[in-house]
């Protein structure tokens, strides 16, 4: 009898696991944007310019590394076209993280978009700069772990996610830290936001956690949203993180690895430096102003 309770009892298990992997919603094809592929160096970054202007060249391992256009808002898509332009004549992939979802920062003065439309109309206008050209998007830091994550913001993702997705743009949802939420967890919420649709998701972002503590919670992740590839933010994780996780502006700070889009690691289709590199994350209620570096810079291993 108990034998004969074996197959049936696999198949729950295999069901269940299968479940896991997603909702019966079919996942795209992966197009592995990043494969072969060369990252832009901004010439129009705030650090290049800095740099110009004071002749400070210790800032040459940030300036003249590849790092990620920021689209915080509408003013951000006027300077936008420049930066495509450049990657096309570089033959180039650019990467550009929108950061604008409503609620951003889920308390009072949060920011981002007034409302869902404003979102909208953020989003569609988004598509339409970045034209035929492709680039790899990393949407939306932080929101889909946050904790106002709910199902208006998840169908305000989704429908990004479709809208950049159906436009040709490779589409990296972003999946917070390898410290905050668990991979079932995450899987979950992804689901709900959109990730069949996406190219997969990015770690680290806004941390600091170590590149090889994000790809295997990462591939946790992948294991359980389709086998979607995770892009690692390595800008300023090149000292452990702090114990405390401290995530604005912690004391001792160090640049990791280069971005490589040849990183050598199971599912992880690049390093990037989604922020820019071992740039401050701005001021905190309460904070005294800090200088934008140190002056000190210490390459990652």
């Amino acid at each position: 009898m108990r034998r004969a309770l074996l197959p049936a009892a696999l198949a729950v298990v295999l069901a269940n696991l299968a479940g896991c992997r997603g909702t019966g919603e079919e996942y795209a094809p992966l197009r592995h944007p990043f494969r072969g592929a060369t990252l832009v160096v901004d010439a129009d970054s705030t650090a290049a310019h800095w740099r110009d202007e004071h002749d400070a060249r210790w800032l040459d391992p940030i300036a003249d590394t590849p790092q990620a256009r920021w689209l915080t808002g509408p003013a951000d898509l006027a300077d936008l076209r420049p930066y495509l332009d450049a990657a096309r004549d570089r033959r180039a992939l650019p990467v550009v993280v929108i950061y604008h979802v409503p609620d951003r920062d889920c308390g009072p003065d949060a920011g981002g978009a007034a409302d869902a439309e404003a979102y909208t109309r953020f989003i569609e206008r988004t598509v339409a700069v970045l034209g035929d050209s492709r680039a790899a998007v990393v949407l939306e830091p932080d929101a889909v772990a946050d904790e106002c994550f709910d199902d208006d913001r998840a169908a305000l993702l989704a429908d990004a996610t479709r809208r950049l997705s159906e436009a040709g743009q490779h589409v990296y949802l972003d999946a917070g830290n390898s410290r905050w939420r668990s991979p079932e967890e995450m899987a979950g919420r992804l689901r709900r936001a959109g990730v069949a649709r996406a190219e997969g998701f990015a770690v680290n972002v806004a941390n600091r956690q170590s590149t090889a503590d994000s790809q295997r919670w990462g591939l946790r992740l992948s294991k359980l949203v389709g086998d979607r590839e995770m892009v690692i933010d390595t800008s300023r994780n090149g000292v452990p993180a702090p114990p405390d996780d401290q995530w604005c502006n912690p004391p001792r700070q160090a640049l990791g690895q280069p971005p490589t889009t040849r990183p050598g690691l199971p599912r992880v289709a690049a390093c990037s430096g989604s922020r820019a590199r071992a740039s401050r994350t701005g001021r905190v209620a309460g904070a005294s102003p800090r200088p934008a570096s140190s002056g000190r810079l210490r390459p990652g291993p």
